[in-house]
């Protein structure tokens, strides 16, 4: 009888054991299958996460090329000889329309606005020939009178401080330009001051690829970068290339440069008149369109008199930036495009290429 009771006692201690590995199988099962799960969850959102993001880029792309065909199309049927916000490619109104008549899923963004590159003032066209170091003059009075007015400040007791200052921030913009090593002022540096400093770093001895590089250059601070409000005033490109050489001829559209410059493009004596000239311009027909002659510095001249310096100035472009924005629920992307925009001298047909791209956000 006692062999018995042991024998049924061991028997149910080994079903406990059996139960307890049984239970313990299935729950690492389930822990397994609720951790694949949630793995194919996140695996699923993250797909769909990816596929938004290149649909979103995709949308976002296209606005480029849309944007292309509008500037081609535009000087194909240019027929006025000039280029301003009042014409099909700078009229939001004309833009929207385009987007509206593309069929949904077509790849379309939701907002495009191209703006004249042109319409700025381009920093690289101080220097003509990096090489030699040779200095466009008419470009260094233009600086001069951009920093000229930021200058003046109670840090300066005389007038003569402040124009070695702004003489001397110019020179130093010169020399991170040019590929000598001689100085264009007597406080102006080459890279060996650079080299000097608590974080050492070189002068370029190149032209500008960014703007956000003006802040590297001795004596312009951000608060002379943002008080010529740099970014929407300044711009690096602008150069014509040939065989042998870049150059950046420096011309502004006076067409569409924004108030801030065209204060600087106009003369002293008639800067009390910079409202009635941007009356002038952005005058609108019943269309919408352009209602004054804008073609040549001539219909400015016969409206407010010689009121610019005309060795800096143009009526024209064939440089454009290009915002493109799409939207997918809340997310949202835009990217940025610069397009040079010129005819081909062998077959007479209009390209618009883009020669910078930029994914903001």
């Amino acid at each position: 009888m006692t062999v018995i009771k042991r024998y049924i006692k061991k028997l149910k201690n080994e079903r406990g054991i059996a139960l307890l590995m049984a239970l313990g199988t299935i729950a690492l099962m389930l822990t397994a299958v609720l951790q694949a799960n949630i793995d194919a969850k996140f695996a699923i959102e993250a797909t769909a996460v990816t596929k938004e993001r290149h649909e979103l880029t995709y949308d976002a792309l296209s606005g480029i090329m849309i944007a292309q065909a509008i500037l081609v199309k535009d000087a194909q049927n240019d027929t006025d000889g000039y280029d301003a916000p009042c014409e099909n490619w700078g009229r939001q109104d004309k833009i929207n329309e385009i987007l509206r008549v593309l069929p949904s899923g077509a790849g379309k963004p939701t907002k495009l606005v191209i703006s004249d590159e042109l319409g700025k003032i381009q920093v690289n066209a101080l220097v003509t020939d990096v090489k030699k170091g040779k200095i466009n003059v008419a470009q260094k009075d233009l600086w001069f009178r951009a920093i000229d007015d930021i200058v003046s400040s109670p840090h300066y007791e005389s007038e003569y401080d402040i124009i070695n200052e702004t003489k001397s921030i110019i020179d130093c913009m010169i020399d991170w330009i040019d590929h000598n090593d001689e100085l264009h002022g007597i406080n102006s540096v080459e890279s060996d001051y650079y080299e000097g400093l608590e974080t050492p770093y070189k002068a370029r001895d190149d032209y500008f690829t960014s703007i956000n590089e003006l802040l590297l250059v001795k004596g312009f601070s951000k608060r002379l970068f943002n008080a010529v409000n740099i970014p929407s005033y300044v711009t690096v490109y602008g150069q014509t290339t040939d065989k042998n050489s870049v150059t950046y001829p420096g011309k502004i559209n006076i067409n569409s440069a924004d108030r801030g410059v065209l204060r600087l493009l106009m003369k002293d004596d008639y800067s009390d008149v910079i409202s009635d000239v941007m009356e002038y311009r952005d005058e609108r027909n019943d269309d919408g369109g352009c209602f004054n002659d804008l073609r040549s510095l001539r219909s400015y001249e016969d409206h407010f008199g010689k009121i610019f310096y005309n060795d800096i100035i143009t009526t024209k472009s064939n440089l454009f930036r290009v915002d493109s924005t799409a939207t997918i629920n809340k997310t949202r992307k835009t990217v940025r495009a610069i397009l040079l925009r010129e005819k081909d001298p062998k077959t007479k047909r209009w390209t618009c290429e883009m020669i910078s791209f930029q994914d903001t956000r």
